[in-house]
């Protein structure tokens, strides 16, 4: 399962403020669009629905692609409040304190989430959190479970074999030109977001690849950065937000320097990003409609090693973009 809860809430949450004791729900759809991962390909993956066929050990390798391409749901059942905190006049009088809790479900994983956010200033805001999950197998998708660092060992399923959480600490800055240039018409919003997270799972060692939520099975204990990057245009209309969305997502610390891309090795050093569009329908009052596209740059590794089952054997060679997804976020207020 792919990481965009974090996309769709940042996107949202230029286009209205929380109101005190709120309680939503979201959910979140996405159709991922198949390709062979680089594969005799530069620069860019082309769509296709043709796999190559993988083979089995000895000798193992992956397929590459998708007769289908992929799919991912997940619902969210939030709680808001919030309080005025050392509010002032001027750019300080929607100074406020705001907590928010969680509850998360997928087809293959549970998690539990909680956050506070401060805002000191009207275009500051300041957030931390945690959360803690665990995760199962419902047929052939995977929600928990190790990936041993050999091309003849399939991912060692472990159903509830332990807890994954995740600490982070964010920064927002965010700008609306409507507050310099008052007019509805006027809504010119700029975010950036920088935020910094620690994650594990309880049941694998230090150094030692896992996989969460049906994802490709890369991660490890550790840190990474993400950075969210929006520009868009509010309006009074059904159509209510367009943008342009940027994201990137690194390794920080030691995992980043597991196997480098100047090493020959996988690229634990890699910066992953994300272009796409941001779409937002407001279909009344409590509901409203977020719909994403979005390309994303990956690593291509070498032809003779891109089909390797554990990404830890493969050599990075250069990056790619491909047509990531398309992600809808439907969100009811209760």
């Amino acid at each position: 399962m792919k990481r965009v809860l974090f996309s769709v809430l940042a996107a949202v949450g230029l286009l209205a403020q929380v109101n005190a004791g709120e309680l939503s729900m979201n959910f979140l759809a996405a159709y991922y669009i198949p390709n062979l991962a680089g594969y005799q390909a530069s620069g860019f993956a082309p769509i296709t629905y043709t796999p190559l066929e993988g083979q089995d050990a000895p000798g193992a390798l992956r397929t590459l692609g998708s007769t289908w391409g992929g799919a991912e749901a997940k619902v969210a059942f939030s709680y808001s409040d919030s309080m005025p905190f050392l509010a002032g006049s001027g750019l300080m009088k929607d100074n406020n304190l705001s907590g928010k809790a969680t509850l998360e479900l997928s087809p293959v994983s549970i998690n539990a989430v909680g956050q506070v956010s401060l805002t000191p200033i009207a275009f500051f805001v300041f957030t931390g959190g945690a959360a803690l999950g665990t995760g199962w197998t419902a047929g052939p998708f995977q929600g928990l479970g190790l990936n041993p660092a050999s091309n003849d060992s399939d991912i060692e399923l472990t159903p509830f074999g332990g807890l994954v959480w995740r600490v982070w600490g964010s920064g927002t800055f965010q700008f609306d030109l409507a507050a310099l240039m008052p007019g509805e018409w006027n809504h010119v919003v700029v975010q950036t977001v920088g935020k910094m997270e620690y994650k594990a799972y309880t049941g694998a060692a230090s150094g030692k690849a896992w996989l969460y939520e049906a994802d490709a099975g890369e991660n490890f204990n550790g840190a990474k950065f993400y950075g969210t990057y929006i520009l868009g245009y509010q309006m009074p209309l059904m159509v209510n937000f367009v943008g342009f969305m940027a994201e990137s997502e690194e390794w920080i610390g030691d995992v980043r320097d597991y196997s480098t891309m100047a090493s020959g090795g996988w690229g634990s050093d890699f910066r992953f990003w994300q272009l796409g569009s941001l779409t937002n329908f407001q279909l009344g009052k409590n509901d409203s409609l977020l719909m994403l596209v979005q390309f994303k740059m990956a690593r291509d590794y070498t032809d003779a090693t891109t089909r390797n089952r554990s990404f830890e054997t493969r050599e990075y060679e250069a990056p790619y973009w491909y047509f990531n997804r398309i992600a809808l976020s439907y969100t009811h207020k209760f």
